[in-house]
C-alpha cells in the first residue's frame, strides 16, 4: 500500500491528522484553482475550505479510480460551478492574485508582473472557457481528464479550449501583447 492510500484509510477512519496532511499536500492546489475561476481569492479560500471539508466528510465516495488530487479539483470545480450561480457575481472584481504578494529580486518581479498581466487576461475569457484553461495550463490535466472533471465529452473539451485560447489570445492582442515567437 502507497503512502498516499495509508493516508486515505486514515481519512475513512476519520483521523484529524490525516485531514491536515490532505490539506498541506493538496491546499495550494486547490486554492489556486478556485482562485483561477471565480477571481477572488477571498471566495477562493472559502471553496477551499469547503473543498476539504466536502472530501473529509465524503471520503468514503472516493472509489480510487484516477488520482485523489483530480478528485479534489472536480469538487472544487463543482463548488465553484455553484457560486459562479449566485446572483451578485457581476459586482464582483479582482483583487490580487492567489495572494502573490512577495517580494524578491529583479527577474522575480518581472516574473511577478508577467503572471499578474496573463492573471488578469484569463480573467477576461468567460468561465465556461476559463475552467478549461486553468485545468489544461495550470494543472497539466489531458483533454480526457478534464472531462471527467467537467463531466464534458472529449470532443467539447477540445472545443472550449480552442476557443478560450482564441479568446485569450484577442485579449492579449487587445492589451498590446505581441507574439514573440
Amino acid at each position: 500500500m502507497n503512502s498516499e492510500q495509508e493516508w486515505i484509510e486514515r481519512l475513512r477512519k476519520g483521523e484529524g491528522s490525516a485531514l491536515a496532511w490532505l490539506m498541506d499536500r493538496y491546499g495550494t492546489d486547490i486554492h489556486r484553482t478556485a482562485a483561477l475561476l471565480l477571481k477572488d481569492r477571498h471566495l477562493a479560500e472559502d471553496i477551499s475550505q469547503e473543498v476539504f471539508l466536502k472530501a473529509y466528510q465524503k471520503i468514503d465516495q472516493y472509489s480510487g479510480e484516477g488520482s485523489l488530487k483530480g478528485w479534489l479539483i472536480r469538487i472544487a470545480v463543482h463548488l465553484c460551478r455553484s457560486k459562479m450561480r449566485l446572483a451578485s457575481w457581476k459586482r464582483l472584481f479582482f483583487r490580487d492574485p492567489a495572494g502573490q504578494e512577495s517580494v524578491g529580486t529583479d527577474s522575480n518581479i518581472d516574473q511577478m508582473i508577467m503572471e499578474q498581466s496573463m492573471w488578469s487576461y484569463i480573467q477576461k475569457v468567460p468561465y465556461k472557457y476559463r475552467e478549461v484553461i486553468v485545468l489544461y495550463y495550470y494543472h497539466s490535466l489531458s483533454v480526457r481528464e478534464i472531462g471527467e472533471v467537467t463531466g464534458d465529452k472529449e470532443g467539447t473539451v477540445k472545443s472550449k479550449l480552442s476557443r478560450g485560447r482564441a479568446l485569450l489570445k484577442d485579449q492579449l492582442i487587445q492589451g498590446g501583447w505581441t507574439d514573440e515567437g
